[in-house]
């Protein structure tokens, strides 16, 4: 997939990180942190693996969502776990 200077927007698996062109795509996507009820814009979102890279993610748009740095914290905490809705939106749950 390329972006709109020829800018390559799925990596695979040949870098860990997100490149500036993926983050603007996904700014554009995204619009705000796909948590549940956040509100806080795009541009100050952080790009998240859907699939953990350590467990085979890619770095691809379709593997990837805008989460605010509060958010994408607790998708990594093991007091929560969570689950994408059918809109894209993640929800947490507070394990107990």
């Amino acid at each position: 997939v390329l972006g709109g200077k020829g800018e390559i927007l799925d990596l695979g698996r040949k870098a860990r990180l997100f490149s500036k062109a993926q983050h603007r795509a996904l700014r554009l996507r995204d619009k705000r942190c796909r948590a549940e009820g956040c509100t806080i814009p795009a541009a100050w979102t952080e790009a998240h693996h859907l699939q953990p890279w350590s467990q085979g993610g890619r770095t691809d748009l379709d593997d990837a969502v805008s989460l605010c740095n509060h958010h994408h914290h607790r998708t990594h905490d093991h007091a929560y776990t969570h689950e994408r809705l059918p809109n894209g939106d993640i929800r947490f749950y507070r394990r107990t």
